[in-house]
């Protein structure tokens, strides 16, 4: 699989990478604005060159500048995902271009946006514009020809889109110009090996024809991508040693060039071969440069790629997880400080495989960097333990580190069967029923092959950092044959340790100012909710007209936030008061099923365990919410409303009583407040649902704490009754008041309160609360 970072059918071909953060920006005191921004644009940094081309575009006193000032910003909006702001100076740059190869190559770029928001007719129109204006000029005429190719792969057959890449292919190859021929043959060579064997042959041509007009001096990116292209081919056909000739021919080309963004890809097949062949050292070092060079790019990677994969997924989480995954093994071989060394070098890569992660979650990398790049080193104490579970295909495995060292474990088990018996689990303990099989089962998975050490070791604390499906386990609730997990240890979760706040608390939590907001009826929040979530809630109220109506809300929410479509934008906000239920009738409805009844007394008993001031229902509006909030006074924040997490940060909301709070939002007020005095302590979301069967929804709960420079979060894998949640929280912030007593241990006091209640001691009611982040 080849890595892009742009759409090669872009006039340009920008392969150059997305900058997510901003930098400073270099001064070239001898270039205009203009010519800056448009270097800026040209060499990936979008987000520098947009200032520098806002103040280009808006002064600009020749026609042409402002042409080419617009064209560079909706380029620069396309690349960092904000597509619905490049349409206007798209536009723009069609309508004013001047000259009409100019204007042809504009009517490109815009066809090809046009594609990109699906609007396939438009982009036609677009792509015969720029045929008609092209004229004799054979560069454009196949630019267009290559962008229109692809409109058409849903409407012609196989054997039809074949012909008209070799008929592309026959006028290719007397394009004069040998940048523009060996970016094209790269093209048509990607859109002929997408069609399987059938395109293979014509594949093969096309990057060899861009090999070695790219042999030329000046054109060493073009020659590593046709290169990468080739060894890709090779790999495909399992014919590995030309694999490798192709890899040393590319790694010299690349020799004093900047081009980390290629060879990542081009190192980890590197590696993925020497795998094969047994050279489990060569492997090692090949994997490590492609992570090296991940990590030189990481804030300019994309977090998805132009056609909406995740980036994570594709490219960046098999190299992490394949050197972690030699690492281990080759742990085995070693004893001593040795052994200890290389399972604290695979801890290290599974760190940064679970930032990266949680900022494809987030859809932002800024916010990671900060939380990396303000985290102090943690010195664990000797009753705690940090475990990470690593599901790999064919087995799980274990890797513990203590105050004493690491260690491993490792268990032949299936991915597939691992991730059915969660599924299983989590089920069966939301449904209230007889769960004692799986939880032994699971137990004795995850937790049986250190337990010896554990207990050796005198461990209380036990901190998880989940892989996968297990983010939806709850581990309280696994048991050993006589005790649930929770009554052995106290129970924390982090995203990754490396981003997490583990300073010591400054003072008594007694003292801490809490800011309670709650909502138990709903006002005309229930207007701004996503029309897909507030469908699927009406027709299950229809369907389940005998059910308690709040049974029926949060079962939807749950079991379908999935399915809720990810707006076009990368942010919530500005999306959701968009779509608004005229119906009475179905706003009152939505009220109905939205209320929480328990708030209430929540809210009140909480009033009395804490230095607190309220917000509840009317009084809790997104303003009132935002001003409290940025006032920094409040080292607690406990929200007693719907927190919905769905699959991506961009459907993960909590409810107001007039509006939602988006993730974005809770960053923008928090951090506001954060800045003025020291950092939030907790975040409490204590009525929050999480999509089902979606491992990714529970990283909802630690990006809203990483985004509000939360030290911990408090929420819960899955809805409980209000008389649960109301015992629960009441005890939780009793035993925090506690002197030397650690939020985990908070927790788990108030879980074993539950567990003696004879109305409550069912998993259901407590295994779900956990503890995300500091632990202490």
């Amino acid at each position: 699989m080849t890595m892009k970072f742009a759409s090669p059918g872009i006039r340009m071909l920008t392969l150059n990478l997305l900058v997510f953060c901003c930098f400073s920006s270099s001064a070239f005191a001898s270039e205009s604005t203009l010519d800056q921004g448009l270097r800026d644009c040209a060499n990936g940094n979008y987000n520098q060159a947009l200032n520098l081309l806002q103040t280009a575009y808006a002064k600009a006193e020749k026609n042409g500048d402002k042409v080419k000032a617009a064209s560079a910003l909706a380029q620069s909006y396309v690349q960092i995902h904000q597509a619905s702001k490049a349409e206007a100076y798209l536009s723009f740059a069609f309508d004013n271009a001047d000259d009409k190869l100019d204007k042809a190559g504009y009517a490109i770029d815009f066809g090809n946006w046009q594609q990109q928001q699906g609007h396939t007719e438009q982009a036609a129109y677009y792509y015969n514009a720029a045929f008609k204006l092209a004229g004799d000029n054979a560069a454009i005429a196949i630019s267009a020809s290559l962008n229109q190719n692809k409109l058409t792969v849903k409407k012609t057959t196989t054997a039809e889109q074949l012909k008209n890449l070799q008929a592309l292919w026959q006028r290719l190859q007397q394009l004069k110009d040998v940048q523009q021929a060996a970016r094209y043959s790269i093209n048509l060579g990607a859109q002929a090996r997408s069609l399987g064997n059938t395109g293979l042959a014509l594949a093969f041509l096309a990057f060899e024809h861009a090999r070695v007009l790219s042999l030329r001096p000046g054109q060493a990116r073009l020659q590593l991508e046709a290169l990468d292209q080739l060894a890709q081919m090779y790999e495909d056909a399992g014919r590995l040693t030309d694999v490798l000739a192709l890899t040393d021919q590319a790694l010299l080309t690349a020799q004093g060039q900047e081009a980390h963004d290629l060879l990542i890809n081009i190192e980890w097949r590197h590696g993925r071969v020497l795998r094969a062949q047994a050279n489990t050292a060569g492997a090692i070092a090949a994997y490590q440069r492609a992570l090296e060079h991940i990590e030189a790019i990481r804030v300019d990677i994309p977090v998805e790629y132009q056609d909406g994969r995740s980036s994570f997924r594709e490219t960046l989480e098999p190299v992490y997880l394949g050197l972690a995954d030699l690492l281990l093994q080759t742990s085995a071989q070693l004893e001593g400080m040795q052994k200890n060394a290389q399972l604290r070098r695979a801890r290290d890569v599974l760190e940064l495989l679970k930032q990266t992660e949680l900022q494809d979650y987030l859809g932002d990398r800024c916010a990671v960097e900060t939380a990396r790049a303000n985290r102090k080193s943690t010195v664990l104490a000797s009753d705690t333990a940090i475990l990470y579970p690593i599901i790999l295909p064919d087995r799980l495995e274990l890797l513990l580190e203590t105050s004493s060292g690491m260690y491993r474990q490792s268990l032949p088990m299936s991915a597939t069967k691992l991730r059915a018996d969660v599924i299983d689990f989590g089920n069966t303990l939301k449904d209230n029923l007889s769960f004692q099989p799986q939880a032994k089962r699971l137990y004795q998975a995850l937790l049986t092959p250190v337990d010896a050490e554990l207990t050796q070791q005198g461990i209380h604390t036990l901190v998880i950092v989940p892989d996968g499906v297990l983010r939806l386990l709850p581990f309280a609730a696994l048991h050993d044959g006589q005790r649930f997990a929770i009554e052995k240890y106290a129970i924390a979760v982090v995203p990754a340790l490396s981003l997490t706040n583990t300073n010591a608390r400054a003072h008594h939590d007694a003292a801490f100012k809490t800011l309670l907001a709650g909502m138990s009826e709903p006002g005309t929040v229930v207007d701004k909710l996503p029309n897909a979530m507030v469908e699927q809630l009406l027709n299950a109220n229809q369907q389940a007209a005998s059910m308690n109506g709040r049974q029926v809300a949060r079962a939807v929410l749950t079991r379908s936030l999935r399915n809720i479509p990810k707006p076009a934008d990368s942010s919530m906000s500005g999306k959701l008061s968009q779509l608004s239920i005229s119906k009475p009738e179905q706003h009152q409805q939505l009220q109905q099923m939205l209320a929480l009844a328990g708030v209430n007394e929540e809210i009140h008993t909480l009033e009395k365990l804490t230095s607190s001031q309220t917000l509840l229902n009317a009084g809790f509006t997104v303003a009132a919410f935002s001003q409290k909030v940025k006032t920094g006074d409040y080292q607690i924040v406990h929200i007693a409303s719907h927190g919905v997490f769905g699959g991506t940060a961009d459907t993960t909301f909590v409810m107001a009583h007039d509006d939602v709070i988006t993730m974005d939002n809770l960053q923008l007020f928090l951090r506001a407040g954060s800045m003025k005095s020291q950092e939030l302590e907790l975040l409490t979301l204590s009525a929050c649902e999480t999509a089902e069967g979606d491992d990714r929804a529970p990283l909802g709960l630690s990006g809203a704490a990483l985004k509000a420079r939360a030290k911990s979060a408090l929420g819960s894998l899955w809805p409980v009754s209000d008389d649960a949640a109301t015992l629960l929280m009441g005890q939780f912030y009793r035993n925090l008041a506690e002197p030397a007593t650690s939020k985990a241990q908070a927790l788990q006091k108030a879980q074993l309160t539950l567990m003696k209640n004879s109305n409550f001691n069912h998993p259901f009611y407590w295994a779900p609360f956990i503890m995300v982040g500091s632990w202490l």
